[in-house]
């Protein structure tokens, strides 16, 4: 039982989740396998380690059924209906936490026993819930087109043509006004997604009727933006299909980093996300002060607990190297390094020691040890497309500032066989690398001959639209123009 699917579920569970499934397995109603709570009960005391010793199924058996000679079938069957309870019980609390779903299907089953009018009471009751409520997103526009559904069946019932008093009115758009909120800011959401992807992996999506829906809104549609979440979503799919609006970035950055704006954390975090790469961008082409933007948005990401990607999720990856190497960009080493301590234990298991060295080795060459830097760097594995990145980035330039010119050249030769052959590296990146490549091939060439012009190579990586690396390629210019005035 060690490895099975019920561990690794009840290992995820908090206390307080463990003592409530507790309570569900004891109802009569969801369980009447006394086997199945005895079973839970005594895993319900190795949680949540749950020590492989100690979960063993012969050894579990013995322990709940002795003296009875050990029956796998048995073992199975009470291990497959603990692990259904324990499924059933994530969707029931899932539901009682969901925005007015107890009440929609409340409504919908005295519908269907024909109690109308105990049924109109309910959808009364939910929308005076539903009208509290700030935040209007998707899930709102949701419920409330649901409650119209119910209402609609209610009037149709019920409907009599009698005189022009019963003339249908507006409130009929009610259910297709609010199926549209929610249609836009979901869809709007998504169109948001397949944008930013393109900025860390080679896609392109064929977005046919986004035009379509940028129109309507800009025109016709206009009203609809009165909606914080639905116009914050436009807005940022606007400025995904034209980087260049800085003073859009600007007026996103303080909307989203502004506590009283009314969306949900995962919309907060996404929306940062996007500004965050966009900035990079601009850093790339030389703009050093989206820097001081990235650093106000990291520390506001980490101070807010914005930095997993799903609710209970892990720390991001990305958003944590991320994090580190612009605060570095800032000279803030010792915010750095507590931040490291306090926060690397919150990445995914299987990385968690690569990130922490590679965030060490930065640190590292930020300090100008790049001995250590090096030590550093030659425990990290090339994990996925960014840290292949990253990390070579990193090797080449250690290697650089410690004077091994033959393993710079070594480096830059596999670097420019992964840009080549990569098919997920996006085209931006692939151009960026491509530029860093070419200049410290210039930069290694300089060092040993006097017939590279080095005004005219401070001038080309100057210029250069995108170049990862832009400050240090400069300093290192800098210097060989030093060494060779002396």
């Amino acid at each position: 039982m060690q490895k099975t699917y019920l561990v690794e579920i009840l290992s995820r569970l908090s206390s307080k989740q463990m003592r409530e499934l507790g309570d569900f397995i004891k109802s009569p109603f969801f369980n009447k396998n006394e086997s199945t709570e005895k079973l839970f009960e005594y895993l319900r005391n190795l949680h949540p380690e749950f020590r492989q010793e100690k979960i063993k199924k012969e050894l579990v058996f013995s322990k709940l059924f002795f003296p009875a000679e050990y029956n796998d079938s048995f073992m199975r069957m009470i291990i497959f209906k603990l692990t259904e309870l324990t499924e059933d019980f994530l969707a029931y609390s899932e539901m009682s936490k969901t925005l007015a779903a107890k009440e929609l299907y409340v409504a919908q089953s005295l519908l269907d026993l024909g109690l109308d009018k105990s049924a109109k009471k309910t959808i009364t009751h939910t929308e005076k819930k539903l009208n509290q409520i700030k935040l209007h997103d998707s899930r709102y526009y949701e419920r409330k087109f649901e409650l119209e559904k119910l209402k609609d069946i209610i009037y149709s019932r019920s409907y009599i043509a009698t005189t022009v008093k019963d003339k249908p009115d507006k409130s009929l758009l009610a259910e297709s006004d609010n199926l549209t909120y929610f249609y836009l800011i979901m869809v709007l959401q998504r169109y948001r997604y397949l944008l930013n992807k393109s900025f860390t992996v080679d896609t392109e999506f064929e977005l046919d009727f986004l035009p379509y829906i940028m129109s309507f809104l800009e025109k016709e549609g206009k009203p609809y933006l009165q909606n914080k979440v639905l116009s914050l979503a436009y807005r940022q799919v606007k400025l995904l299909l034209d980087t260049s609006n800085e003073v859009l970035m600007y007026e996103l950055k303080k909307e989203l980093c502004n506590d009283a704006t009314p969306i949900e954390k995962f919309d907060r975090r996404d929306g940062l996300t996007i500004l965050a790469n966009i900035c990079i961008e601009k850093v790339y082409s030389g703009k050093k002060e989206f820097y001081k933007m990235m650093f106000e948005m990291n520390r506001y990401i980490v101070e807010r607990n914005l930095y997993n990607r799903v609710q209970g999720g892990y720390f991001d990856k990305d958003v944590f190297t991320n994090i580190v190497i612009i605060a570095l960009g800032q000279n803030e080493i010792k915010w750095v390094e507590e931040f490291i301590e306090t926060n690397y234990t919150k990445l995914p298991p299987d990385i968690r020691e690569n990130e922490r060295n590679y965030c060490y080795c930065k640190i590292c060459e930020k300090k100008g040890d790049y001995k250590a830097a090096k030590e550093y760097i030659s425990k990290v594995a090339y994990t996925d497309v960014h840290m292949k990145v990253n990390a070579r980035i990193t090797r080449t330039t250690i290697e650089y500032e410690l004077g091994n010119i033959e393993e710079v050249l070594n480096e830059l030769e596999n670097f420019r066989k992964y840009t080549q052959n990569d098919k997920l590296l996006s085209k931006s990146n692939r151009k960026i690398c491509g530029n860093f490549i070419k200049f410290v091939n210039k930069l290694c060439k300089a060092r040993y001959s006097f017939k590279v012009n080095l005004q005219a190579l401070k001038e080309e990586i100057t210029t250069c639209e995108m170049v990862n690396h832009r400050r240090w390629l400069l300093e290192k210019t800098d210097e060989l123009i030093q060494r060779k005035s002396i």
